[in-house]
């Protein structure tokens, strides 16, 4: 059997348009959520999430202390070096990403695009904390090289998979119904 190969079909204006639209949009959201961001101490964020993996770690029997500054410190007892919660680690360079997807995507009612920044928000936080978490726990059970190698591919996984994969799970979820 042979396919029957379909002839390239012209580019539709309006579905030009509404890309173009998305793409405006996506980079005006991003910017304009990053100076919002910026207004915001960065080591109140860093903190946020130092003290909670504080006190996850704490619950595993991981002895630590936390060094407020830029960037915030957790001091693990009994190994060195110490662990920094740096910018990259707030995950708002993440949040930034999947909030300005969902609020570029103007076909979709404004509601649903106001659910898909909360869930957004809160699904970057607990990924977030979870990679850290994860990351720590990988460098205490098989040390500083194989850790920075994990922190380095769960950073990457992290940023994909979750943008990408919230953003297909909410665009379906927003799309399933009429808008």
């Amino acid at each position: 059997m042979s396919k029957k190969e379909c002839p390239p079909q012209p580019l539709d204006r309006k579905e030009i348009s509404k890309s173009g639209k998305f793409l405006i949009g996506l980079v005006a959201s991003f910017a304009l959520l990053n100076l919002l961001f910026s207004l915001i101490p960065l080591e109140w964020i860093e903190f946020v999430f130092a003290f909670l993996t504080s006190l996850i770690l704490s619950v595993f029997g991981v002895q630590n202390e936390l060094v407020y500054g830029e960037p915030v410190i957790i001091m693990l007892h009994n190994f060195s070096p110490d662990i920094s919660i740096g910018d990259l680690c707030t995950g708002l360079l993440e949040l930034s990403i999947i909030i300005a997807a969902v609020v570029a995507s103007f076909g979709i009612k404004i509601e649903k695009r106001i659910a898909g920044a909360i869930a957004a928000t809160a699904t970057i936080f607990a990924f977030n904390l979870i990679r850290i978490v994860l990351s720590i726990g990988i460098i205490l059970l098989f040390g500083l090289g194989i850790g920075e190698l994990s922190h380095e591919v769960l950073f990457r996984i992290f940023l994909f998979l979750v943008i990408a994969g919230f953003y297909f799970l909410w665009f379906n979820w927003a799309t399933k119904s009429k808008q």
